[in-house]
């Protein structure tokens, strides 16, 4: 820039100058005034580039043309003043995920948090929320064969994804998880109740599938507070040893003892929420009450003379008086299938976490 200030303020007095010689001589005092106004301003030009600081004058304001010579090829000294872009630091930069989309088939991507907004940047693609979960992303294309294009995920946890979508009809991953850390496991906690993989956020739960095991793991350890409630049949007896609220979530801890020689095969361990005058008759349920997360639900095998204790964590629920939660043990190719009953007092009753 200085050059340039420099060329220009050259240009201009070699001008002037010769004007001057050729001039009337009564006009050299007014052209000798001019040139020394211009060199005045154009002195004052090069201080404030040298010194960006240093405000213009008020009553000096620099002419259009100041510095333009005859042949009209040396640059305007208003160039000088035009601001470059700001430059974009890598910690600036989002990185984006690579995924494919097919056709035919869905992909999932699983976030930390659950999800407050997704956009789409093309109508060739479609998502929406998994159903019951908050954190789950379901993504497919619309069109087959379709452009580059890309989308992006707010979630509650305040994170921006994105991503850049291409058309593959085998793509090679049908789900992404977000949720895990970089060794794999949830969380620290998490990893000493051996319990590694997915985070997942209910609707309508404040809180995530690693936070209910942690919560199972503590209740399977407490001491038995229920006791009035249960069935002894076929030498099983089945009972409630805990119910517990926490986050909009009720756990019930159920024991299931085998007191006969034979294995006892447990096939599925069911909620309903029935009338009080047909609890008896397994056949008649009204509504089945499904549950988040069971706590050791690999364990379906009863030795004889043996128990095992299982949580089950359901979204908070209430019932009327004239009704009551049924819960019905069936035996995997056998016949022993024993329920029990518990009224609303025993929800309302729940030992809070």
């Amino acid at each position: 820039m200085k050059n340039v200030i420099h060329i220009t303020t050259l240009s201009v007095a070699v001008n002037l100058a010769a004007f001057a010689q050729q001039a009337p001589e009564t006009t050299k005092p007014a052209i000798t005034n001019k040139t020394s106004a211009q060199m005045l301003r154009l002195d004052s030009l090069k201080k404030r580039v040298t010194n960006p600081n240093i405000p213009p004058p008020a009553s000096s304001p620099i002419p259009e043309n100041a510095g333009v010579s005859s042949a009209g090829d040396v640059p305007s000294p208003t160039a000088v003043f035009s601001y470059g872009s700001i430059p974009i630091q890598d910690r600036n930069v989002v990185r984006s995920y690579y995924i494919e989309l097919a056709y035919n088939k869905t992909t999932c991507v699983i976030f930390k948090s659950p999800i407050r907004s997704v956009d789409l940047g093309s109508k060739d693609i479609i998502a929406d929320k998994a159903n019951a979960v908050d954190n789950v992303l379901r993504v497919k294309a619309s069109l087959i064969g379709f452009n580059e294009t890309n989308f992006s995920v707010m979630t509650a946890d305040g994170q921006f994804y994105s991503f850049v979508v291409n058309y593959n009809e085998y793509p090679t991953m049908l789900a992404l998880d977000l949720s895990v850390n970089d060794d794999g496991v949830v969380q620290h906690k998490a990893r000493s109740i051996n319990q590694k993989g997915t985070v997942v956020s209910f609707a309508g739960v404040n809180t995530s599938q690693q936070e209910i095991v942690q919560n199972c793991a503590y209740i399977i350890d407490q001491r038995r507070r229920i006791k009035h409630v249960g069935i002894n049949k076929y030498d099983v007896e089945a009972n409630l040893r805990g119910l517990y609220y926490k986050d909009n979530v009720l756990y019930y801890k159920i024991a299931i003892k085998n007191k006969s020689n034979l294995n006892y095969d447990l096939d599925y361990i069911r909620f309903f929420i029935v009338d009080k005058t047909v609890a008896k008759e397994t056949s008649h349920q009204e509504l089945e009450v499904v549950p988040l997360y069971v706590y050791n639900q690999p364990l379906v095998v009863i030795p004889g003379q043996n128990t095992v204790e299982k949580v089950f964590a359901f979204q908070k629920f209430t019932i009327p008086d004239d009704k009551v939660v049924q819960v019905i043990l069936g035996e995997k190719n056998g016949g022993r299938t024993i329920s029990f009953t518990m009224g609303n007092q025993d929800i309302l009753n729940a030992d809070t976490l």
